[in-house]
């Protein structure tokens, strides 16, 4: 006769594993609305600011050059840091490093909101770029880290509806504030946004690094970051000069030769901040979240 083994009541091996695994993962739903508040902050700043130029012109007394790298300092920032700080999350935890950018971004649109001078304004421009880099650099990973299955595809399609409304929706709320307010509350108005974001992450949000992390390319780092900024001071130069000026050329020059540096640096090193081999897969050159991946944005395994 055969005997069934007693029901015991106990959680089956499986049951344990999964129920450990959502544990380990966090509240997977409050990970997409902190993440997706980070996004739609970082992103709405982009065109934000755009609207609000002519204000801050006489506000601050500043000049056409003035406005622009207003504009240009948070966009060199972001795409300066933006590998860099995917490489320190893969090391030292995504989370923590999500809510130090969020601290960083929350931080400097108040120093943009109380700005006193163009110098001032242009600098806590470059901060904000620095902590939107961090939060966009990791914030596909958070949710490929707390999704899996169909779930994960529904958290993508949200992150990217939530890109979309923020770069379209902020000259609209731009205007709105500037006009109705002041210009000061386009910086204002991120405040209670990454407060609630970084409460949210604190309680909600769950560890996660890479398990074999590389250590940051911080030559390839320095070579980007000084050839970004020679050209696009080149570009501003060029509406006050002209592009055959000495200065305008020299910066052109620069930035080619620092760009080649960069390439054979990334060829060589062992721990590249850009994958160059990478662009030679044609599902990498076409997919968004696969170029994202050297940045540690888009999942490394599927479970």
């Amino acid at each position: 006769m055969t005997s069934t083994p007693p029901d015991t009541g106990q959680p089956t091996r499986e049951a344990r594993t999964g129920r450990e695994d959502r544990g380990q993962r966090g509240n997977k739903w409050w990970t997409l609305v902190a993440v997706c508040l980070g996004t739609f902050m970082l992103l709405l700043d982009i065109t934000i600011v755009n609207v609000a130029l002519p204000d801050i012109q006489r506000a601050l007394q500043s000049s056409f050059a003035d406005l622009q790298w207003v504009v240009d300092a948070y966009a060199l920032t972001l795409a300066a840091f933006l590998l860099t700080a995917g490489s320190l999350a893969d090391m030292y935890g995504r989370r923590r490093l999500y809510l130090a950018g969020l601290a960083v971004f929350t931080a400097a649109s108040a120093l943009c909101g109380f700005a006193t001078s163009t110098l001032m304004l242009q600098l806590s421009r470059g901060l904000q770029g620095v902590g939107g880099a961090i939060m966009f650099a990791v914030s596909l990973a958070l949710l490929a880290d707390a999704f899996r299955g169909k779930d994960r595809g529904v958290a993508f399609g949200v992150w990217g509806a939530v890109t979309g409304l923020a770069v379209s929706i902020g000259p609209l709320l731009g205007g709105v504030l500037t006009s109705g307010l002041s210009w000061r509350w386009i910086f204002f108005v991120n405040a209670p946004i990454g407060v609630a974001a970084v409460i949210i992450s604190v309680m909600r949000v769950a560890e996660s690094r890479a398990p074999q992390a590389s250590r940051p390319d911080w030559a390839g780092f320095a070579l980007f970051t000084v050839a970004l900024a020679s050209l696009v001071y080149g570009l501003i130069e060029s509406n006050q000069r002209s592009f055959t000026d000495g200065l305008v050329l020299g910066c052109f020059a620069a930035a080619a030769l620092l760009l080649v540096a960069f390439v054979i640096v990334e060829q060589r090193s062992a721990h590249p901040m850009l994958d160059l081999s990478l662009f030679r897969l044609p599902a990498f050159s076409r997919t968004p979240a696969a170029r994202s991946r050297r940045s540690g944005s888009a999942p490394r395994s599927s479970r």
